[in-house]
């Protein structure tokens, strides 16, 4: 029997493999040995999740005797792993409270307040805590003061079911160490308590401000978010992620990632970031604006590098120009769109995900630049797919083709009225996802597919939702000349180019696959697949 060397080593090492690993993991490692129980309760590092404690209760009733049972325990057990770091002296770095589930204020806000208390006390540097949001806001939980007294902390995060009360307005604050102060679904009970808290954080180099309420109104269940939201003097910021917020002035010159999204409902917005011009990655969402603004602030950020657009512009046309832009994404799901004129020489990735056929021209490109597109498909747009090749320009630049085929069945109904009159574009990968019920559309849809591009490869989804085994097999049977079915190569002066192939590669998981029968026995294999898992098929002529 080999002799336990690890747990011999230096307390410092033991901690920093246990800040490595899980938080399920690193709490088993305490029942290993003594040795290895007085390192977990001297782990400085405290985080607890409801949900390990009270699956088997999260349909009761709060008042039924199990739930409380759990209860009691989950309290019990962050409260006696806080009392033994504070009863050695020892440093509580973070604390991580994730209470899942709808609490009653009068079981648990004490024994939070005590925690908390008891962290700031003894140099905590990040404090996370993570409410479930009940509906009543008027029952949500009040952060105490005592975190304002915590002049340790480097990160502060909190989310949902919180309140901050107009006491913070007349109390000190001592964030003088503060490097990133995240806010999400929380209530202030006041004007200025969130400028409050950002004017006190000088050093602060990331902030989050999500879906933020002002106030509630009781009597009208009316929800009052927060409008306007204004920085400066913060020299040390460099990355900001606003959502919600419908005003928004930033000065902060070393600024470099900024993520906005407007509200969903009618996307007005105040943008400003005349200041900002070191903005490296630029990400807007929800932006019902003219193509003139975005140009505008293109023209004020030249350093940036990186540029995300989702569902941003209410013209027909979107004009892109950035001489340091590498990476650009455009997402737009609506029926507008008709142009997207692209002039920018250093872009290395531009995806583009949607339902319409925009023209894309890149007026000059980089020799590695990569083209890939996202498309939802359903029966108005299957004459678009071709189209949508032919659109963008130059052409040799679209690399991979995704492809989610929604309503398959009347999507066939539209097939037969396409006509193909010359070879198809060449693309270097197809990804497919199709919900399909039974085998009708199988040949149609891929004739359909393979008369509109070459890919040299094409992946199927192997998720379970898409149920699309069947329909894999029948692919391979078709490509190697065992299923058949009517093409238009008879109407044509040239064969479907598909007829022609020489080779057909199926490679799983590193694995190739060389005949219909291992096939099979490999996909009826397979688990269920809630991620996405992929298929792939190699096509040489």
């Amino acid at each position: 029997m080999e002799m336990d060397r690890i747990s011999f080593l230096p307390k410092a090492i033991l901690h920093d493999i246990l800040g490595r690993l899980p938080d399920k993991d690193a709490a088993r490692t305490s029942v290993l040995s003594k040795s290895w129980s007085e390192t977990w309760f001297s782990f400085p590092i405290l985080s607890a999740c409801s949900e390990n404690f009270f699956s088997l209760a999260r349909t009761l009733p709060i008042e039924h005797p199990l739930w409380l049972s759990k209860l009691d325990i989950f309290i019990g057990y962050v409260g006696k792993r806080l009392r033994r770091l504070c009863d050695q002296g020892l440093a509580v770095k973070e604390l991580k409270l994730n209470l899942q589930y709808r609490l009653d204020r009068m079981h648990v806000s004490h024994h939070v307040d005590q925690w908390i208390q008891m962290a700031a006390e003894n140099g905590v540097e990040v404090l996370e805590l993570h409410l479930a949001a009940s509906g009543c806001m008027d029952k949500w939980y009040n952060l105490p003061l005592c975190v304002a007294e915590a002049k340790t902390l480097t990160k502060l995060v909190l989310i949902g079911g919180i309140r901050l009360d107009p006491a913070f307005l007349k109390h000190s604050l001592k964030f003088f160490s503060m490097r990133t102060l995240s806010l999400s679904c929380i209530l202030f009970g006041g004007e200025g308590i969130m400028e409050h808290f950002i004017s006190h954080c000088p050093l602060i180099e990331h902030l989050t401000l999500e879906h933020l309420t002002l106030n509630f109104e009781l009597y009208t269940f009316r929800t009052v978010w927060v409008k306007s939201l204004s920085l400066h003097g913060l020299q040390k910021l460099k990355g900001v992620d606003v959502k919600g917020i419908q005003e928004v002035y930033i000065d902060a010159p070393n600024l470099e990632d900024l993520s906005y999204r407007a509200l969903a409902t009618d996307g007005s917005f105040k943008l400003n970031l005349d200041s900002c011009t070191n903005l490296r990655c630029l990400s807007l969402c929800h932006l019902m604006s003219p193509d003139k603004w975005l140009l505008e602030l293109l023209y004020k950020t030249p350093f940036l590098e990186s540029l995300m657009l989702h569902n941003c512009c209410s013209s027909e046309r979107i004009n892109i120009s950035g001489p340091q832009l590498k990476f650009f994404t455009l997402s737009h799901f609506y029926d507008n769109l008709k142009e997207v004129n692209i002039d920018a020489p250093n872009l290395l990735s531009c995806d583009y995900m949607g339902i319409d056929k925009p023209v894309i021209s890149f007026q000059r490109i980089s020799d590695q630049l990569e083209v890939n597109a996202h498309m939802h498909i359903n029966h108005r747009h299957i004459s678009r797919l071709r189209e949508f090749f032919q659109n963008i320009k130059p052409q040799k630049v679209l690399a991979s083709l995704s492809l989610f085929i929604f309503e398959p069945l009347s999507i066939t109904e539209s097939l037969g009225i396409l006509r193909i009159s010359s070879s198809p574009p060449s693309i270097k990968c197809v990804e497919l996802c199709v919900l399909w019920d039974n085998e009708a559309p199988y040949f149609p849809f891929m004739n359909w597919l393979l008369s509109s591009c070459f890919p040299e490869s094409i992946s199927f989804s192997l998720r379970s939702y898409f149920k699309m085994k069947a329909f894999i097999v029948y692919f391979y049977e078709m490509l190697m000349g065992s299923k058949k079915g009517k093409c238009d190569c008879c109407s044509r002066s040239f064969k479907c180019w598909w007829h022609g192939l020489k080779v057909v590669k199926v490679t799983y998981l590193g694995r190739t696959y060389e005949n219909v029968e291992d096939l099979k026995a490999m996909l009826d294999a397979l688990p269920e697949f809630d991620a996405e898992e992929f298929i792939t098929f190699g096509l040489e002529l």
